[in-house]
């Protein structure tokens, strides 16, 4: 029971944090390699008749490991920022059924009314028009002019066809 616990718990940690997992072990690997370049030339160095540049072959392998730990922060920084971005766009549109229905219902009352006459719908567009600019600066207006608020529930037991 132990294992497949474990199991679980890594498949959902790698899920969450596979690209910091990923760019933490390429991290490691790149200070590993440019330690062990820096400790070859440190031996290339010793066998010279007259060593030079040991001193800025140290100041060379810091400023490489410290460009790449900053480069490790500030990718993981945006691609986190890029991720919270896509679940907020995600959320946004999470309650796509709903609109869906709105939008189907709305639909289906226009379909129903017969028009009387052509200032009749024009004066129906330019109230569309009043109100859907007057939504994008109050979002809430629309739901303070209504008189009965309904809820997803209510909707759907509206469209459930009576026995």
């Amino acid at each position: 029971m132990n294992k497949i616990i474990n199991i679980i718990l890594s498949g959902l940690l790698w899920r969450k944090y596979k690209f910091f997992i990923l760019s933490l072990i390429v991290l490691i690997a790149f200070i590993f390699v440019v330690g062990q370049v820096h400790q070859d030339y440190l031996r290339y160095n010793e066998l010279q008749d007259s060593p030079t540049n040991i001193g800025l072959s140290f100041v060379v392998k810091w400023l490489i490991w410290a460009g790449s730990i900053i480069l490790f922060l500030l990718s993981n920084h945006y691609f986190n920022r890029f991720k919270r971005q896509q679940k907020e766009l995600e959320s946004e549109q999470s309650n796509s059924a709903l609109s869906k229905l709105l939008k189907w219902k709305s639909g289906f009352s226009k379909n129903t009314q017969a028009p009387n006459s052509v200032q009749q719908s024009m004066s129906e567009e330019s109230k569309t028009e009043e109100s859907a600019v007057e939504q994008e600066l109050d979002p809430f207006a629309a739901i303070r002019k209504k008189d009965k608020l309904r809820s997803y529930a209510d909707v759907v037991i509206d469209q459930k066809p009576d026995k």
